[in-house]
């Protein structure tokens, strides 16, 4: 939607409390909260302003459309009576309120996933058709995000239902879509000179942003990679962790269990990492992927190739935590300038 002044709104920075309750009437906000050292999301209780003071969050968003841990079903009575009690309650709709635009572009590419032409994830598209997006843009990006290598940057508003941006004294709030319209039409109007002062922001914040060049060829370049050396130079520090894939906001790998007390059971889904030993593990003890270069091989393979063969898009978004939370410093920037030299 092109820019125009019925639809540039703005907020004087100490009446944001004011906004949050009104929100509220009709959605559950979901936004930054500081939690000691950390910048997380969660629901906003009442009179409990955003954290807006910050480069990125420790973890995205994500776990609202994909939690951590999940009740698929939960049944009771002897294993070949079971009966399912698990009935999906209407939900108040939701306002992610300050996410930045990488984790924006990161639920497009869940979306590729989890609800396509040939699959539905019930549970995923409940979430998802049930939460809309207030996304933040980033006047200051870290040294460690490359998401305009995405098609993605620090001002992008794909995929948003309004697009906050900070010009100092006041949020500009533009409207996206007619949801996003809606909910801030009450707003004062904004003018040009907030508009030009944005302007002025995005140009300097894009200037920060590294971009990989030509990272297009990477899925075609990994095709004929599979046997190639360097998986072992490259996981030679990887410590196998998993901190790269819990904080990545498209990675998807998930297990599924059933727990049981008595006759009561309920089945859970719970993140899962390809980087752990266990994850491919067979029943008959057999393990594909023995050792550590074969499952960074798997990360890369599948974020870069594999997924854009799927659903042609790549399963990064660049929002570098997994460059930042690194606790061996592992650049997957680095990793991908290896491969494309190769």
């Amino acid at each position: 939607m092109k820019d125009s002044l019925k639809n540039v709104k703005y907020i004087e920075k100490d009446k944001i409390l004011d906004f949050i309750k009104v929100l509220q009437k009709d959605y559950t906000v979901i936004a930054p909260k500081k939690v000691k050292d950390f910048v997380l999301f969660g629901e906003l209780k009442d009179n409990e302003e955003p954290y807006l003071d910050f480069l990125n969050s420790r973890q995205s968003p994500k776990e609202f459309y994909f939690p951590q841990t999940e009740t698929i079903v939960e049944y009771e009575g002897i294993i070949d009576k079971r009966v399912p009690k698990f009935s999906e309650n209407d939900m108040k709709k939701r306002i992610i309120f300050g996410i930045r635009p990488c984790d924006v572009k990161s639920t497009l590419i869940l979306d590729k996933l989890f609800v396509n032409e040939d699959y539905i994830d019930d549970y995923y598209k409940r979430l998802r058709d049930n939460t809309l997006i207030f996304s933040f843009g980033c006047n200051n990006p870290k040294t460690t995000c490359f998401c305009a290598s995405f098609e993605c940057g620090p001002f992008s508003e794909e995929g948003s239902d309004a697009f906050i941006t900070d010009i100092g004294d006041k949020f500009i709030i533009e409207g996206i879509t007619e949801q996003g319209n809606k909910i801030i039409d009450k707003l004062p109007d904004g003018d040009g000179g907030m508009l030009k002062k944005k302007k002025e922001i995005k140009k300097n914040s894009d200037n920060v942003v590294s971009c990989i060049e030509n990272i297009q060829k990477i899925p075609e370049k990994l095709r004929g990679m599979f046997e190639n050396p360097v998986w072992e130079e490259i996981s030679e520090r990887c410590l196998g962790c998993g901190v790269c894939t819990y904080l990545c906001p498209t990675c998807h790998c998930f297990d599924i269990q059933d727990e049981m007390i008595g006759e009561d059971g309920r089945r859970v889904k719970n993140w899962d990492s390809c980087m752990f030993p266990i994850f491919t593990l067979h029943g008959s003890g057999h393990q594909p992927r023995e050792f550590r270069f074969q499952r960074m091989r798997q990360r890369i393979m599948h974020k870069f190739n594999y997924y854009e063969e799927n659903f042609n898009i790549i399963a990064c978004s660049g929002c570098g935590r997994c460059v930042t939370e690194c606790p061996v410093n592992i650049d997957v920037r680095e990793i991908l300038e290896k491969i494309k030299k190769l």
